[in-house]
């Protein structure tokens, strides 16, 4: 029997001949013992554990979609495609080089020579180096493979990368060690600041600024036009709903323009005795329930006019009835009347009196 070491020595010996894979194995040196130990989480890989106590990374495209291709770190990918969402998914397995995925989901690869020991350079393909002192001999040795700039090899080993904005398209500009990236680059978020506080706090991610989020000013209520107001701060504002002037109310307290106030009484023992300065108003569905008042009082919501009438009645020997009936002009303010009624034997041995009280309301 075949052991599986001799298999994948096989398989990557005859990737040509027999189809093992579509790509040269990426080599990690981990000790491992069995290929269990080398899964590298990324599904289009055959994973090995060779000779040596190396893992290798095997890329196989059959195991993709049609017109993809299996990167050894991101996985099936389409061909020069950008795929980034984070700068994780640009890992490029170099320690030297600092990995970012910019705006345009496109990755970039900046190196970073303080990474190196002292008298190294980083080298974008084979990381930290101690050759010339740039680390090249030829143009290719400075290869970025960024499109839009021009790579030499200077007479010191020194790599230089010329940005060249005419190879970028429209809004977008070349940077050396990222390549075109939208027109707008930024370092810090005060760069991103638009001013505006109703909009939120921009910030700079990945070079590019991002939109903060906006200030909710929504009170919840349907009949108001709920509005952020910019200033030295951002405040909120929520006038009247038009739309809903006459057909809803806001549920709430109602504050009115003058206390109501009453008292009658009988045999020498008081009957009625109230005061209130503001009204709780409770619509559900089509019905609205006003308290506050002596006895809860309910009826329909207002009609297309904004017209209501609300009563209630307290049952008893002498029944007391209250009523308030009035027009809603918009849906936090109404102007209306307030009244009472006495009725039954017992309401001859008082003083109770039927009254009215013009009356106004305005929402808090």
């Amino acid at each position: 029997m075949m052991h599986l070491r001799e298999a994948a020595r096989g398989c990557v010996a005859a990737l040509a001949l027999l189809g093992c894979a579509d790509a040269a194995p990426t080599v990690t040196v981990t000790g491992c013992t069995s290929s269990a130990q080398c899964d590298d989480g990324v599904a289009c890989t055959t994973d090995l554990c060779v000779v040596g106590g190396a893992c290798q990374h095997v890329t196989d495209a059959s195991r993709c979609a049609s017109g993809m291709t299996c990167d050894a770190v991101r996985g099936c990918i389409t061909p020069g495609s950008t795929t980034c969402s984070r700068a994780v998914d640009c890992d490029d397995g170099v320690p030297c080089t600092r990995a970012a995925c910019l705006v345009d989901r496109s990755c970039s690869h900046v190196a970073q020579d303080d990474q190196c020991p002292t008298g190294q350079r980083c080298d974008l393909r084979r990381g930290c180096s101690s050759g010339t002192s740039g680390g090249c001999a030829t143009a290719a040795d400075c290869d970025d493979h960024f499109a839009c700039t021009d790579d030499v090899c200077g007479v010191d080993g020194t790599c230089t990368h010329v940005a060249q904005n005419a190879r970028c398209t429209s809004g977008m500009r070349c940077i050396a060690g990222m390549g075109c990236i939208a027109e707008r680059a930024c370092a810090t978020n005060a760069e991103c600041d638009d001013h505006l506080a109703c909009n939120g706090s921009e910030t700079c991610s990945e070079l590019a600024c991002v939109a903060g989020t906006a200030m909710s000013c929504d009170d919840g209520d349907a009949c108001t036009v709920d509005t952020c107001v910019e200033g030295s701060t951002a405040t909120c504002a929520h006038a009247p709903n038009p739309t809903c002037a006459g057909t809803t109310v806001r549920s709430g307290f109602y504050d009115l323009a003058m206390p109501v106030s009453y008292m009658c009484s009988g045999l020498g023992m008081p009957v009625v005795n109230y005061t209130f300065q503001a009204l709780q108003f409770t619509v559900t569905g089509a019905t609205m329930t006003v308290n506050g008042a002596p006895v809860p009082m309910t009826g329909s919501t207002p009609d297309a006019t904004g017209r209501f009438r609300v009563s209630g009645t307290m049952s008893g020997d002498c029944n007391e009835t209250y009523t308030l009936e009035g027009t809603f002009s918009t849906a936090t303010h109404f102007t209306g009347a307030y009244s009472q009624s006495f009725a039954g034997i017992s309401c001859g041995f008082t003083d109770c009196a039927a009254r009215a009280w013009s009356v106004t309301g305005t929402a808090r």
